[in-house]
């Protein structure tokens, strides 16, 4: 009789222990195949250990030259002059951590035709600058600002880290058809971890064809 109670006991907990490690397993599946449609994922040993997110902060439109100095007046203006022309470009950028705390250091890379003067900036959560504005090197990586810290987190609770890419078209006072008329431009954007991590996310925009430069309000800074 004991040893019949000892068998049931021992099957129940195998039966529950199987059940646990199906749980386990479904979730870290359905975790990553829901992640994986829109973001960026680095999994290892079958667990997800970082995550990136990149998505567009406004409607997108065509930019034309906006004055270095009135970035953040557009970027306030949700990227948009007062003739509803593209001021700017605004990216939101989501890293999480899945796994123990990490450093976390990022870089950009710009494939850019027919446009000169494009320039880029970061901004932190509570949009404060974590890399100033920058001039567009096309095929070169290029940094995203200091490295940092993103503290540890599970999948049930990730830590995240929230960034803004603001990409906007410098005004050089002066027509700028001949050097940034109708062009185009991608970018990949990375953040590696140090111990091997690599998140890579995609960004696009477009150059309008026309010789207007921005004309914004007052705006907040």
């Amino acid at each position: 009789m004991k040893e019949n109670k000892i068998n049931r006991f021992l099957l129940i907990t195998s039966i529950l222990s199987t059940l646990i490690l199906i749980i386990g397993s479904t979730f870290s599946y359905f975790s990553i195949s829901a992640r994986s449609e829109a973001d960026a994922l680095a999994v290892e040993a079958g667990k997800i250990k970082l995550g990136l997110g990149v998505s567009q902060r406004f409607t997108p439109k065509k930019l034309i030259p906006t004055n270095d100095d009135d970035i953040m007046i557009a970027y306030n203006s949700k990227c948009t002059d007062i003739y509803n022309f593209g001021a700017c470009l605004a990216f939101d950028l989501e890293v999480s951590n899945f796994a123990d705390a990490q450093s976390i250091v990022g870089s950009i890379n710009f494939t850019v035709e027919n446009i000169e003067n494009l320039s880029y900036m970061v901004l932190d959560e509570s949009d404060g600058v974590i890399l100033p504005k920058t001039k567009v090197i096309s095929g070169e990586n290029q940094t995203m600002g200091d490295s940092f810290t993103i503290a540890s987190g599970t999948e049930m609770a990730p830590a995240t880290k929230k960034l803004t890419l603001l990409v906007w078209l410098t005004n050089l006072d002066m027509p700028q058809e001949d050097y940034d008329a109708g062009g185009s431009f991608s970018a990949i954007v990375t953040y590696n971890s140090v111990d091997g991590n690599v998140l890579t996310g995609t960004i696009k925009g477009k150059r309008l064809e026309t010789n207007a430069t921005s004309k914004l309000g007052e705006g907040d800074f």
